[in-house]
């Protein structure tokens, strides 16, 4: 018997030596599940299919740092996506939303997602993967590719095993058999197609999930491990349906990534979405299809160099692609540096850096400051977030007190860091690369000078235009409906900014109807009508707002208020459409300016008008203003000439 044991235990040592170092040391490390793997191995290697093989090596290799949560504790989560499900069938277009929420909130007190699921120890695919699941994944992967006209010729072996034969492209998900799925419900979309143009094809594909919206703030923090789970809701952030698409398209035998960008370097939030890799081409995708969205196919979005009225700026310091393949590099590689003086996001090594595929990209050499701590290799180049925070973005090695930082995106304020223990903590000056790569840095003077601030945001184009209409518009009043013979109680002679404007009326005379009129085609959001009470003070109306939709006036456009019946007013508040981040009157702000990465108070004041005065504010700073009452949109701005630029 004790000889029958050495045998076989050489027998499986043989075996391992049939394949290179780098599956070899997989296989140890796939412990009891070590024999599924083998499986693979020689499933392939008996078939005498190099290819397949070669696809089966690239799995094996690559699967240590691949994951899912523990789901056990999954079902108790299952009934908002089952609520949603039933609105929606009954309803298409459902407002779930409320129901949701309210739903979410209540379960979430209970059955804390962290403590089911989350701080549950993660389950390597490397030890639970089993050798059926594997062969049936790359024999339907190469099914697909090689019968899809689209792919057979256009999609390089390489970009197949990179994006169409792995059976996940993010990390935490469960292992499911999304393929069959897919293949089924798509069934020959690809083959019945062809052979009109390639993103045509892909058009008429994802319209099959138009009625898919993109929500912010719908159930946040709900654990979507399952993908059918998000398709019975069907609402969410880029991210889930970034992952989805994978699956989506993996299955027709179309390489689609996910690149993703971990804070834009111009506003707040990070954001997900696809790119189409087919032939030599990148086709960019945004995750949710919207018809007639010019973000669709659009490579100019992330060029760094993009604005619009709608959007305003699109700066993105880097852009990531999540991969299969694992990609050891910067400080995770290092053996010096524990994982604790690790951030998350360089943690992650099922990731590439592809930045200078979307735009011209610099090298910036960094000069730290103050003493760096003992055993620090690296530093980090940080975006601001919101509240004061920064997101780490890149990393570079130490050298002489130097770090050198790869690929950066122009037009972008940076702040250097070092990463201890979970903290950020400052080594150096804020600094802005300009379009031209040329680096502005912020060091704060001694002299001092005093600022009139108007706003804790940047405005859009946009919005701005919208207002500017509003210029040479009227303020009327009737007691027809028609506004025949309508009286003139104001006019608006300047060019409005993103903020309330209050009228005071004059006239002693009662009117049932009141509009502002204007020969351009305005957008207002509110008109807010007040009159005073017996104690003088200023009450608040309620109305029904009416407009020009079915006005007998086609040169003019008009919103206005129905009261219901004559009444007397001693203001008119007209609000132009906007984001609230002008200063509000009634409202608290604190200002800050950036000293060496440190926020440093310049005092809080309450808003008595639509500005704030301050005074001995350094010069050459960077400036900060948060509202503590409400809101969480603010930025870094560097104020000049009594203007603010913004950052």
């Amino acid at each position: 018997m004790k000889k029958l044991r050495i045998l076989v235990l050489l027998l499986v040592c043989m075996s391992c030596s049939d394949y290179k170092s780098e599956i070899d040391t997989v296989l140890e490390a796939a412990g009891d599940n070590k024999k599924e793997l083998l499986k693979v191995l020689e499933y392939y290697k008996n078939q005498e299919n190099k290819e397949k093989l070669i696809a089966a090596e690239f799995l094996i290799e690559n699967l240590p740092y691949n994951y899912a949560y523990d789901t056990t504790n999954l079902y108790k989560y299952r009934v908002v996506s089952a609520v949603a499900d039933s609105m929606l069938k009954k309803k298409k277009n459902a407002w779930i939303e409320p129901v949701l929420n309210k739903l979410w909130d209540s379960l979430a007190i209970h059955e804390r997602p962290y403590r089911n699921i989350y701080s549950k120890p993660i389950e390597e695919d490397v030890k639970k993967i089993k050798a059926d699941f594997l062969i049936d994944n790359i024999e339907s992967a190469f099914r697909s590719w090689k019968t899809n006209p689209y792919a057979k010729d256009s999609v390089s072996f390489q970009d197949f095993c990179e994006y169409v034969l792995p059976y996940r492209l993010v990390q935490g998900k469960s292992i499911e058999n999304w393929r069959s799925f897919f293949q089924q419900e798509n069934k020959n979309h690809f083959k019945d197609s062809y052979p009109i143009p390639f993103t045509k094809a892909c058009d008429s594909l994802f319209v099959q999930y138009k009625n898919y919206r993109f929500n912010y703030w719908i159930a946040q923090g709900l654990p979507l491990l399952k993908f059918k789970d998000f398709m019975k809701i069907r609402q969410g952030k880029c991210t889930v349906k970034s992952w989805l698409n994978t699956y989506i398209v993996a299955a027709e035998g179309i390489p689609m990534a996910i690149d993703f960008v971990p804070a834009w370097g111009n506003k707040e939030d990070n954001h997900e979405w696809n790119s189409l890799i087919y032939g030599e081409k990148t086709i960019y995708f945004e995750s949710y299809w919207e018809p007639n969205n010019n973000w669709n196919y659009n490579p100019l979005i992330y060029n760094n160099q993009f604005e619009d009225d709608t959007s305003g700026k699109i700066r993105l310091p880097k852009v990531f692609r999540h991969t299969f393949s694992t990609n050891m590099e910067g400080p995770i590689s290092d053996e010096r540096v524990q994982l604790e003086n690790i951030p998350n996001l360089f943690r992650n090594v099922k990731k590439k850096d592809v930045s200078d595929q979307y735009f011209k990209t610099v090298d910036v050499e960094v000069e730290l400051t103050g003493k760096v701590l003992k055993n620090t290799y690296y530093a980090y180049l940080g975006v601001q977030s919101p509240k004061k925070r920064w997101v780490l973005v890149q990393w570079g090695k130490i050298t002489n007190n130097k770090a050198t930082f790869k690929k950066m995106g122009k037009d972008i304020l940076y702040q250097p860091f070092i990463y201890k223990n979970g903290r950020n903590f400052p080594c150096g000056v804020p600094f802005h690369i300009k379009q031209d790569g040329t680096i502005v840095n912020f060091e704060v003077a001694q002299s001092t000078h005093d600022v009139v601030i108007k706003r804790k945001y940047p405005p859009k184009k946009g919005l701005v235009k919208e207002a500017n209409l509003l210029k040479e518009a009227v303020i009327q009043a009737s007691n027809k409906k028609s506004f025949e013979n309508a009286v003139v109680l104001g006019k608006i002679d300047f060019e409005p900014e993103l903020r309330p404007y209050e009228f005071p009326i004059q006239s002693t005379k009662k009117y049932r109807y009141y509009r502002v009129l204007s020969k351009n085609k305005i957008t207002i959001n509110q008109i807010d009508l007040f009159q005073r009470n017996s104690n003088k003070e200023e009450v608040k109306l309620e109305g029904d707002f009416i407009s020009s939709t079915s006005s007998k006036e086609p040169d003019f456009t008009w919103k206005g208020v129905d009261l219901g019946s004559p009444k007397l007013l001693a203001k008119i508040k007209i609000v132009p459409r906007n984001n609230w981040n002008h200063i509000l009157k009634g409202l608290e702000y604190e200002l800050f300016y950036l000293e060496k990465g440190i926020f440093v108070s310049l005092g809080k004041k309450k808003a008595v008008s639509f500005d704030l005065k301050f005074k001995n504010v350094p010069q050459n700073a960077l400036l900060y203003l948060e509202c503590l009452s409400t809101g969480r949109q603010e930025r870094l701005f560097y104020y000049k000439d009594g203007k603010q630029d913004w950052f």
